[in-house]
């Protein structure tokens, strides 16, 4: 699996993945469209056979264009999903263009194959400056996924009902596969720099990622020679020539595969990939299809992306409520603190009375005294029970963070489901602390969709064992998915994730205990300690603590069995179903 930044998608990978669609789709009729993201539409396209989906993206770090899997059903009600739902229903798409070494994507519509083009989609996937645009039949902007404004552009307004301005016209030479070595080398020289520089300054369609492919190439077909290292990142006129024309034979071999449609999908260096390396120059066995290369790549990476994002804002969210509930208990203990001067103040309006020449201004203050005692002597078990509450909101505060750590622990499960259990404990968090959270309208997923699945394995003797990986999932299995003779398991004192053995189905044995203990002792705080004491309970002697939040128990009987978090981990690797 790809690890890393995702790579650009250039101009040769958005070529490929265009060849491959023209062949596919044309002619097939528009479906339907979403927009699951703010910089993000998925088109359906129906033909003769099937329905394929396309995903674009706008977005500046991953600008995109590929095929996708059939996706759900997220932003149908979007503004730039309604407008292209209504404007292309029933329409055809004819054809698929794009110019060269441009970035610049056309789709064309009409009411049939054969017609006139009434309407057209066009992408421009040019890292910070992409953007999509639908237009009329006289290339007029009905939308666009961005508008730009006279004072952000010098170049070209965008908006809509004014007609649609390409981009800027591309000066730098066009690649040609028939240009010879001196001419090339020439026109390289013309800014003398690194290789690099030289080659995306003076050539269309060339960008860092290919160069790397060119590079790689260069390095796997002289790794009998000493090659420089990152010669791409040296000065054109210091380059041995012989490399030089080692670079240039690779160069060609881009250009001719490029202009004749020559595109295999490859991963090399585990982070990149190619569409136009062969199997013989990565040294690979089996070939993997274009489309599904291109959308595993960008799936994975999105994904990830998300889970990062995920673990930061929850992250954040823990860090700024533990500052409020701190800041509050502070405040609370001062209060306490102060009370405790209530027996002093007492004393001294008993002494004032106890003086010889009492006079009216003394028996004022110590009324006043007595009156703040007293006061004072009130709050006390008020303000005690106040610092009770918050000490309590901090330890869930702690158990939501080891819960989240305990959702980073393991890779057992797919990026989807972790991203299900990451927007679970976020909601989680939000609604049981009240954290107002600004949400995107028709651009996520209602949390009540989110399933909550806990982990599933079996014991050694096949008894199934479930752990919770969220606080839902920690009631949930404690509770409304368990049997009173199941036991429940979880570390002493410690904050960690519920575990039930169901051994309502069947007798457990010795080793199936210490394996689930072992499991409990993983799932918790203390998993950094070679053994860690695990409650054991049965569960019908628990019972949810009043008013308190989600997978928040209390129980009287319990017996204690020592758990070692290392061999719950290998347990867990080996024998995880979900």
């Amino acid at each position: 699996m790809q690890k890393g930044a995702p790579q650009t998608m250039d101009v040769t990978s958005i070529k490929s993945i265009l060849h491959y669609l023209s062949n596919k789709i044309l002619p097939s009729k528009f479906e339907t469209a979403q927009q699951p993201e703010q910089n993000t539409i998925q088109i359906a396209f129906r033909g003769i056979y099937s329905t394929t989906w396309i995903e674009v993206s706008w977005q500046a770090d991953y600008s995109r264009i590929i095929q996708i899997k059939k996706p759900e059903k997220i932003g149908s009600t979007s503004t730039l999903a309604k407008q292209l739902s209504y404007g292309l229903k029933y329409m055809a798409l004819v054809a698929i263009k794009q110019e060269k070494f441009e970035r610049v994507i056309k789709f064309e519509f009409a009411k049939k194959p054969g017609d006139e083009v009434s309407k057209y989609l066009i992408f421009e996937l040019m890292g910070k400056h992409s953007n999509i645009f639908y237009l009329d039949k006289n290339l007029k902007i009905i939308t666009a996924g961005r508008q730009i404004k006279s004072n952000q552009s010098s170049y070209r307004t965008i908006s809509t009902g004014i007609l649609y301005t390409p981009p800027p016209i591309n000066l730098k030479k066009e690649p040609n596969e028939n240009e010879s070595f001196e001419s090339w080398k020439e026109n390289l020289l013309i800014l003398p720099g690194s290789l690099k520089k030289s080659l995306i300054y003076n050539y269309q369609g060339v960008s860092p990622c290919l160069l790397n492919q060119i590079s790689y190439i260069v390095n796997y077909e002289m790794k009998e020679y000493i090659m420089v290292d990152n010669i791409m990142d040296q000065n054109i006129e210091l380059i041995d020539e012989s490399n030089l024309r080692k670079i240039y034979t690779i160069w060609k071999r881009w250009i001719i595969r490029f202009n004749s449609n020559e595109f295999n999908f490859t991963t090399y260096n585990n982070d990149f990939y190619s569409v136009w390396f062969s199997l013989k120059e990565t040294n690979l066995q089996n070939k993997v299809d274009l489309v599904k290369g291109l959308d595993d790549y960008y799936d994975y990476h999105l994904k990830s992306k998300k889970i990062n994002a995920l673990n930061l804002k929850i992250n954040g969210m823990l860090f700024k409520q533990i500052t409020i509930e701190k800041k509050n208990l502070n405040l609370q203990e001062t209060l306490l603190k102060n009370s405790e001067n209530h027996e002093d103040l007492k004393s001294k309006a008993d002494n004032i009375f106890l003086t010889i020449n009492l006079k009216k201004k003394d028996v004022i203050l110590a009324e006043k005294l007595y009156k703040k005692s007293k006061k004072l002597k009130r709050a006390r078990d008020l303000i005690k029970s106040r610092v009770q509450i918050y000490k309590n909101k901090l330890l869930r505060l702690d158990e939501f963070g080891v819960m989240l750590e305990n959702l980073n622990l393991l890779n057992i499960e797919s990026l989807k489901k972790k991203i299900d259990l990451l927007e679970e404990l976020k909601e989680e968090l939000k609604n049981e602390f009240n954290i107002y959270i600004r949400k995107n309208k028709d651009h996520r997923k209602n949390e009540k969709n989110i399933a909550s699945s806990p982990i599933k394995i079996n014991s050694p003797s096949g008894i199934l064992i479930q752990i919770g990986r969220n606080m839902r999932q920690n009631d949930l299995i404690s509770f409304k998915l368990s049997n009173k003779q199941d036991l429940w398991f979880h570390a002493q004192e410690s904050p960690g994730s519920h575990v039930v053995l169901k051994a309502s189905v069947g007798s457990p044995t010795d080793d199936d205990i210490q394996i689930t203990a072992d499991i409990a002792s993983f799932f918790c705080k203390a998993n950094g300690n070679v053994k860690v004491p695990i409650n054991i309970v049965k569960v019908k002697d628990l019972q949810r603590i009043s008013k308190a939040g989600l997978g928040c128990v209390s129980f009287k009987k319990s017996k204690i069995i020592w758990g070692n978090p290392n061999r719950g981990k290998i347990y867990i690797k080996n024998n995880s179903q979900s």
